[in-house]
């Protein structure tokens, strides 16, 4: 049995035909192109980054998680994490703009300054070293971002 499959765009979209579509069971969903929504990529970053917890300052002990939170809280930096449509190897989360955001925390004393080498041994700990790990030093285009989390970093600094 050969099924043609036709390409539809939001516009081209007919409510009925769908449904009526879906009723007799010639819906199809591809799963593998299926959106990551924003929840997943939130719980997926907290997950990544408790990872370097042992990291932690003692200084920012007590408020690393709230800090993380506000980050989050975000649109801006959540939409920044969201995986691109051309990441083959980030597809819960853009790993590079997390490893960016730690690299600035580091700057501002969240972290401690241990080598790039160090955070991205315990960040991916299947031995090879990472792609990721240079965008620990590199900060942010938008200046906007990078105003924010020192903001954010100030208040947990008090």
């Amino acid at each position: 049995m050969k099924t043609n499959f036709k390409q539809v765009r939001p516009e081209d979209f007919d409510v009925e035909a769908l449904k009526a579509a879906a009723r007799e069971g010639r819906l199809y969903v591809d799963e593998s192109k299926e959106a990551v929504c924003k929840e997943q990529v939130i719980k997926a970053v907290y997950a990544y980054v408790k990872r370097i917890k042992v990291f932690v300052t003692p200084k920012f002990q007590s408020s690393v998680d709230k800090l993380w939170d506000q980050i989050l809280a975000n649109d801006d930096f959540v939409d920044l994490l969201m995986p691109g449509p051309k990441a083959r190897k980030c597809r819960d989360f853009d790993k590079y703009n997390v490893m960016r955001i730690i690299g600035v925390l580091r700057e501002k004393g969240v972290y401690e300054l241990y080598s790039d080498r160090k955070y991205d041994a315990v960040l991916e700990p299947d031995g090879k070293e990472s792609p990721y790990r240079r965008y620990l030093g590199i900060g942010f285009e938008q200046h906007a971002l990078l105003i924010k989390i020192r903001e954010i970093v100030a208040i947990h600094n008090s």
